[in-house]
């Protein structure tokens, strides 16, 4: 069996609850291999910020996550990762789609900071170059972009 053909997104907020969410998160804040998949930075966590995980079913494993951070009316997509032996299937798009579609029905605009080879597959999702630094690119989205995620997931 697929691992993929049974996972769950759920939304989890250490503000919630910082026991639960560590238990679950914790792994990843701490792995150095993790850090340097999401741009060599350490993983941060704080009230504003909302993480989108999928999680193998039943048993609960993490597969990968999404973490966004709220700042006023927009939303910083700070992190993205998918387990190595998951890559290629298909739950970072699952993951990202469900990012895209609670920022859309809170009406919201997107940024995110990605380097230059993410920019070509985020457009199809209405995101645009703000401005680059070095191989970094900040990319933006405006609010309501949702016909253009919808359109380039069917």
């Amino acid at each position: 069996m697929n691992i993929l053909d049974s996972f769950e997104i759920t939304q989890m907020r250490s503000a919630d609850g910082e026991a639960a969410f560590f238990s679950v998160m914790g792994r990843f804040f701490a792995s150095a291999a993790v850090r340097r998949d999401c741009g060599g930075y350490p993983l941060n966590d704080g009230a504003g910020y909302r993480w989108f995980v999928a999680r193998c079913t039943p048993k609960a494993e993490v597969l990968g996550f999404v973490g966004v951070e709220r700042q006023a009316d927009i939303f910083r997509i700070r992190y993205g990762y998918v387990c190595p032996e998951i890559r290629g299937n298909g739950l970072f798009r699952a993951l990202r789609m469900a990012v895209l579609a609670y920022i859309d029905d809170l009406g919201a605009e997107s940024w995110a900071s990605v380097p230059e080879t993410c920019v070509q597959p985020l457009a199809p999702y209405g995101f645009i170059t703000h401005s680059t630094r070095g191989s970094w690119v900040t990319l933006k989205r405006n609010a309501h972009a949702a016909g253009r995620a919808d359109r380039a997931a069917g």
